[in-house]
């Protein structure tokens, strides 16, 4: 089985220019926000945007500083720190994105992703063309009711 039998084809993606507050009112009615390719104008991935890359935008520099140091405990009540609205428009996707990107091909069989998975710690991985187009993205689940599929199970 190949990545691209079980991938989803339809997939939202955002520009490295776009704000901070267009981003999240292109995702507000998704319940979580796991994945968020960033292409560029030929749907080149160029990066990804995490929850954690947003909740970055909160968290004091001092506790992005420590996170990956054992055993030393940093406060990180995102709640507490003053913010400005003028953040939606000032902060871009390309102040966030991630630019170490994880991806599959989409001929790449379907272990080689969840094996890819399970090493990054990914849930979800984007799917890309041997030139790096942006063509899907494939998540556990969708492993999962593949392998299901193939069984007749469902």
């Amino acid at each position: 089985m190949k990545v691209k039998e079980a991938m989803k084809k339809d997939v939202l993606m955002v520009k490295r220019a776009t704000s901070l507050r267009g981003l999240l009112d292109m995702f507000k009615d998704f319940h979580t926000l796991p994945l968020i390719p960033v292409v560029n104008k030929d749907n080149i991935l160029i990066g990804v945007v995490n929850s954690e890359s947003l909740l970055d935008i909160l968290r004091p520099q001092q506790s992005r500083l420590f996170r990956n140091i054992p055993f030393v405990e940093v406060d990180e009540n995102v709640f507490d720190l003053d913010t400005s609205p003028l953040m939606g428009e000032l902060i871009i996707v390309d102040d966030v994105m991630d630019r170490n990107i994880v991806s599959v091909r989409e001929d790449d069989p379907l272990d080689k992703a969840y094996k890819q998975m399970r090493l990054y710690k990914k849930n979800r991985l984007p799917v890309v063309d041997a030139s790096g187009k942006l063509l899907g993205i494939i998540g556990v689940f969708d492993i999962i009711w593949r392998m299901f599929k193939e069984k007749d199970i469902v």
